[in-house]
């Protein structure tokens, strides 16, 4: 392929006119070594093309600049470190470098003195000879007589009965509850439980789908009957609420409950978090610790402390719901935070040695990646790290 094919195609892409053809033209282009220098000559003179003689951005400017491009790509951005002694005023190299990001995922920025920063290609040799690998489509069923299904490792299509429903492995990685047609069926309950690693889908006998994050699971019935809708999770999932205004959705999490006619909302529960999380897209949900209800609008993110005290606040929906997306996404995050999604996802314990890093962390990383490539950009943002087996020990 000649040297002008690739870079029309970078050209059409950057300009979001590139069709699909020859957005997977220039995917299979960027993977070959051979284009490497080619690549970097042509991130080079894009960012040049950016600049003007004594053109000068703020920091504000450039931050929304970045946040402009990253919204319209979703693009695997660097994780960049705010510590007080650096500032990265260069997001606009990662401008440049997005639309890479997005195809290939392996294209990062590398921290050095405030000022335009390199871009430096990941080896594809350079990863360890055992790397942790991301997580993936993982869960165990467990049914009404305690028997349990492991469902990565099952057939697709019908698994079982549970009364008159159908249990049905639709996918690799999402199981149906289909609901016969008994005047009076008997109701039994089963659960979905995703391990350290894991993710899963599940579309529940009135249609209502969830997504389980990873250490996550939900308890419901095989068939809703009565009055309400009622299923408990712990962990974290995502659901899109089929409408019945006679039939409430109920959720139980811990001692609260979130009550909706038709939603999707976003919950968090994880033992190691500081509150339990309920985040609104659509619709509308009740949020009830006690005696303390609180109502939630688009937008809205509802936590309880361990108190019970409930507070509400705008959320930041995109870095809510980055899990389901496939991607890490952090807006200002400590390490802590950081460390605590990175140990769900590749199922390894997270040690401190020494005093914990300061800072914050901002960024977008695809969780496709394996753990050294997510470690690679954070050492690039100033965070020292040694694996040992699957114990990942964050370094002062």
């Amino acid at each position: 392929m000649s040297q002008s094919r690739l870079a029309y195609l970078f050209k059409v892409y950057f300009n979001e006119t590139a069709t699909a053809q020859e957005r997977d033209e220039l995917t299979e282009l960027l993977l070959q070594r051979e284009n490497d220098a080619e690549v970097q000559s042509l991130i080079t003179e894009t960012w040049r093309s950016f600049e003007t003689p004594g053109q000068q951005f703020t920091k504000e400017q450039s931050e929304d600049m970045f946040a402009n491009i990253l919204a319209k790509g979703k693009a695997a951005a660097p994780v960049i470190n705010h510590n007080k002694n650096y500032f990265f005023i260069t997001r606009r190299v990662a401008a440049a470098a997005v639309i890479f990001v997005a195809v290939l995922g392996t294209w990062f920025l590398i921290k050095s003195k405030p000022g335009p920063q390199p871009i430096v290609q990941v080896q594809k040799n350079s990863m360890p000879k055992k790397a942790i690998t991301p997580g993936g489509d993982k869960a165990m069923l467990t049914l009404a007589d305690g028997s349990t299904i492991i469902l990565d490792t099952t057939h697709q299509g019908e698994l079982t009965k549970q009364g008159t429903t159908k249990v049905v492995r639709l996918n690799t990685a999402t199981l149906a509850y289909n609901a016969g047609a008994a005047s009076n069926p008997d109701v039994v309950y089963n659960t979905l439980a995703t391990p350290v690693g894991g993710q899963y889908q599940l579309i529940l006998p009135d249609g209502s789908k969830v997504w389980l994050n990873a250490s996550s699971s939900i308890h419901f019935p095989t068939i809703f009957k009565g009055k309400e809708r009622k299923v408990s999770v712990t962990g974290e999932a995502y659901f899109e609420v089929a409408k019945n205004a006679a039939m409430p959705f109920k959720i139980t999490v811990k001692n609260m409950e979130v009550e909706v006619l038709g939603t999707h909302f976003d919950i968090m529960a994880y033992d190691d978090e500081n509150s339990v999380n309920t985040t609104l897209l659509e619709g509308s949900v009740k949020v009830s610790e006690g005696a303390a209800v609180k109502m939630l609008v688009p937008g809205q993110q509802s936590l309880v402390d361990k108190t019970g005290a409930i507070k509400i606040e705008a959320a930041d929906v995109e870095e809510v719901m980055a899990w389901k997306n496939g991607w890490f996404q952090f807006n200002s995050a400590d390490i802590q935070t950081v460390m605590r999604q990175i140990s769900r996802w590749y199922n390894v314990d997270v040690a401190y040695e020494g005093k914990i890093p300061a800072g914050h962390f901002t960024g977008v990383v695809s969780r496709n990646n394996d753990i050294s490539q997510v470690l690679k950009i954070m050492q690039d943002g100033g965070v020292r790290f040694k694996i040992e087996g699957r114990k990942l020990i964050v370094l002062a």
